[in-house]
């Protein structure tokens, strides 16, 4: 079969797919699929993050493994066709600039790749590459087929409902359709649960983007690491483990291994407890199913709160002697506090209040503001007040949307500070207390919406229900 005949085959094939019942993702597969076949190259199918700035491999025909997991591609940097938006060919990857990872391309044996992106609602949104191995001077022929499949993989997102809420104020990309399109199968049901609360809080994430090299014998590596998730948005790694803390010793030596070799590397582990805990916090996972009993401990008395309140106010009076700030809490923990400190503020101040959805399982789709200020916060100085700021999950959705409205400074005060779970580094301006990794009631703190009306913080005691 002549090349000219290929390309018309998987051309109509392709369009042909778009009509039928199929999921996006079984469509997206064939059409790479025929691409592949059509062209007697690697294809892959690259998806941009929400900020344009990095690519990463969805879905794949004919490329190694070790090809696919070499990194997140920068989308300034390599082969460019998403920058220009024009289709770009490569003929020597050996001695072009635009390619990133050349050594691997070498390893793969790719000698030339051609590029088209991939554009929905005249935004681009990814690329379509073909990945071959001899030295090839693309014709016309070959650029026209790379645009009409990248054309073809447009329209399948075209074709599915446009009604869900897209990832950000900016995207033109439904954020269903780009979940849909990902070609993911979980190693475990962990991971799956930690995907959608990630979806949840708008947090873009790619599953095992990257194999970060360890060990060698001579330049065989002989010892890798795969982080579960990366964080785009945020350059950050996310390494989950159901296992006891206790009986990971192997997984902390690597990630000791990877921090040593990689110091730009900013990566996270999450033990079983920690991700228990962070299910337990929106009623999911196995600690959900607890129950609490009573007070433990008393971790800071009604003394050591009025204390530090006091302290609080103090500081944020001196900082805005000439401004009238918002205060602003998010129902409902944050209701002693708040009320304490602006009864201390020596200075004038306004107050306004917010609501979210808080995620609650698979059933959830994405975290909504239910109630939102009801004031003016343009050009004004903001001060969020929060009860408890742990993973800075929620934080960091509160203050993007916060920036949106573009006050004229936007600063957090929390009471308490659990920076041992942290995930999203968030600077805090004012802290009450750095807390322990332990799980807190009280001074308007619930478990189960009991023990908020304590005057005090303490540990509960947690049985496992029968």
């Amino acid at each position: 079969m002549n090349k000219e005949r290929a390309f018309y085959k998987a051309v109509s094939r392709s369009i042909q797919s778009l009509n039928t019942p199929a999921e996006l993702k079984a469509k997206l597969e064939g059409i790479i699929r025929l691409a592949a076949r059509a062209s007697h190259c690697a294809v892959s199918l690259l998806l941009i993050d929400a900020a344009g700035q990095k690519l990463s491999h969805n879905i794949s025909f004919g490329l190694p493994q070790f090809y696919i997991h070499k990194g997140v591609l920068s989308a300034a940097d390599s082969i460019g066709e998403t920058v220009n938006i024009q289709t770009t060919a490569i003929t020597d990857v050996q001695n072009d600039h635009r390619i990133q990872f050349p050594q691997m391309a070498l390893k793969a044996g790719f000698s030339s790749i051609l590029g088209s992106p991939i554009i929905y609602r005249e935004k681009v949104i990814g690329s379509i590459r073909f990945y071959c191995k001899d030295f090839y001077e693309f014709s016309q022929q070959d650029i026209t087929f790379a645009e009409n499949m990248a054309r073809i993989i447009s329209l399948a997102f075209c074709t599915l409902p446009t009604t869900t809420a897209p990832v950000d104020n900016t995207a033109s990309m439904p954020a269903s359709n780009l979940k849909t399109a990902q070609n993911i199968t979980f190693a475990h049901q962990s991971e799956t649960e930690f995907a959608r609360l990630l979806d949840f809080y708008n947090i873009e994430w790619i599953y095992e983007p990257r194999s970060f090299p360890l060990d060698w014998e001579g330049e065989l590596v002989t010892e890798m690491f795969t982080p579960d998730f990366y964080l785009p948005g945020l350059d950050m790694y996310i390494e989950l483990t159901t296992l006891k803390q206790s009986l990971v010793t192997t997984k902390n030596h690597k990630l000791k291994m990877l921090r040593e070799l990689y110091p730009d590397i900013k990566i996270s582990l999450l033990y079983k407890n920690d991700y228990a805990r962070l299910l337990s916090k929106y009623g999911c996972g196995p600690l959900a199913q607890t129950r609490a009993h009573g007070i433990d401990r008393v971790l800071y008395t009604a003394g050591d709160i009025a204390e530090r309140v006091a302290s609080l106010a103090r500081q944020i009076s001196d900082d805005y002697p000439d401004n009238r700030p918002i205060l602003i809490g998010v129902q409902r923990g944050f209701i002693c506090f708040m009320a304490d400190l602006i009864r201390q503020i020596a200075i004038p101040l306004d107050i306004d209040f917010m609501t979210l959805s808080y995620y609650s399982g698979s059933n959830a789709s994405m975290v909504r503001i239910t109630k939102d200020m009801d004031l003016e916060v343009a050009g004004r100085d903001v001060l969020l007040v929060e009860d408890i700021v742990d993973t800075g999950i929620t934080l960091n959705y509160l203050l993007n949307h916060l920036r949106s409205k573009n006050p004229a400074s936007l600063k957090v005060c929390t009471l308490l500070d659990r920076k041992v779970r942290r995930l999203i580094d968030i600077n805090i301006d004012y802290v009450g207390f750095e807390l322990p990794d332990e799980f807190v009631v009280g001074y308007g703190l619930d478990y189960h919406e009991e023990y908020r009306n304590l005057p005090f913080i303490g540990i509960p005691g947690i049985k496992q229900n029968p």
